[in-house]
């Protein structure tokens, strides 16, 4: 049987760089997908430290894009040869969730999402049904191809979030998440602003051209008044899934609070009378949700800045020093300064 290399994750803290059989069309929706590159996420570095859902002895990795090299018996959405990025989130179509258009909550995503439940794009190939490929133009290089999954997620929160062209907007947090919030809502806000504690991405943070603020080295409720004239902020996105009680402090009565990023390990402390009094919303939103396609046009229209998003391209077979890199010393499960915003691995 033909082999590939792969990074397997086998449980918390171990991950494995790893030969393991080429998977096989074995139905007929099914796409074979020979990878081209693929990012590592920050759910990644979560799920090495237990922080996120997973299932051990997994190829991870679900950013990424490739060429289909074999279909099943029944797929007309792609054909051998396509250029494809993928939703690592199949979707059944039939449960309560789906059928009320709320697809990001299908019953089903814990048996089908690819790089944490099923083989991912750690891989030289990979296995896909068709309903989670979508072509993308050439114009979109195997680099970028690896972020129209992540975009997608993004988008779902700004679709939710129902940011306006008045609205002044906080990130908080610029990793990869941070950063392409940030990038947006420069096209759409009237004013936005970006914190980051970490040196390396606060200094990414900075090239934006808004104020970038550091918590950990000034007072971020007064500095968000003097913006605001003492008004706080409009929207407020929580990037990093740590920062919700924050995020409380810095919006303004009426306003709106995304809690996008994960951590599972995080506990808020916080007063409900404030928020009714104060008529807050805080909203949440999950992965992407029809938001692949709309994903694709915007990285072809070359709008977002992403000139600053991709720290380093590697080979696969590097893989399991660039956690590292990403904040995560896996020998001593330890934090560590981060050296890179995006890795990007290729087979």
């Amino acid at each position: 049987m033909a082999t590939m290399k792969a990074l397997v994750f086998r449980k918390v803290g171990l991950i494995e760089s790893t030969e393991i059989p080429i998977p096989e069309i074995t139905a007929p929706n099914q796409v074979l997908l020979k990878v081209a590159a693929c990012g590592i996420c920050g759910s990644d570095v979560k799920i090495m430290e237990g922080k996120h859902v997973y299932k051990e002895n997994t190829v991870l990795g679900h950013e990424f894009c490739g060429t289909v090299v074999d279909i099943g018996s029944s797929v007309t959405a792609v054909k051998v040869g396509d250029w494809i990025a993928l939703d690592n989130n199949s979707r059944c179509g039939v449960c309560d969730f789906c059928r009320m258009g709320f697809s990001s909550q299908c019953i089903e995503l814990k048996n089908r999402t690819l790089g944490i439940f099923k083989n991912g794009g750690y891989a030289e190939y990979v296995l896909a049904t068709e309903d989670v490929c979508f072509r993308i133009p050439n114009v979109i290089d195997e680099i970028t191809g690896t972020q129209v999954e992540t975009l997608g997620t993004v988008l779902n929160g700004m679709n939710t979030v129902q940011m306006q062209c008045y609205d002044s907007v906080l990130v908080l947090g610029c990793g990869p998440i941070g950063y392409l919030f940030t990038a947006i809502a420069k096209n759409v806000a009237a004013s936005v602003a970006v914190t980051e504690i970490d040196p390396f991405r606060f200094d990414i943070a900075k090239k934006f051209g808004v104020p970038a603020f550091n918590p950990e080295t000034c007072n971020l409720e007064e500095e968000i008044l003097k913006l605001t004239s003492g008004k706080k902020m409009d929207v407020v996105i929580d990037a990093t899934g740590t920062q919700l009680e924050n995020a409380i402090k810095y919006v303004t009565p009426g306003g709106k609070i995304l809690a996008f990023g994960m951590d599972s390990s995080y506990m808020a402390n916080i007063q409900p009378n404030y928020i009714t009094r104060n008529a807050i919303k805080i909203l949440g939103t999950y992965i992407g949700q029809n938001t692949i396609l709309p994903s694709i046009k915007l990285l072809q229209s070359g709008k977002l800045d992403m000139r600053n998003f991709f720290t380093e391209v590697i080979p696969l077979t590097s893989g399991v020093g660039a956690f590292a890199k990403l904040g995560l010393d896996l020998n001593e499960m330890k934090h560590v300064p981060k050296k890179a915003m995006k890795i990007v691995l290729k087979p």
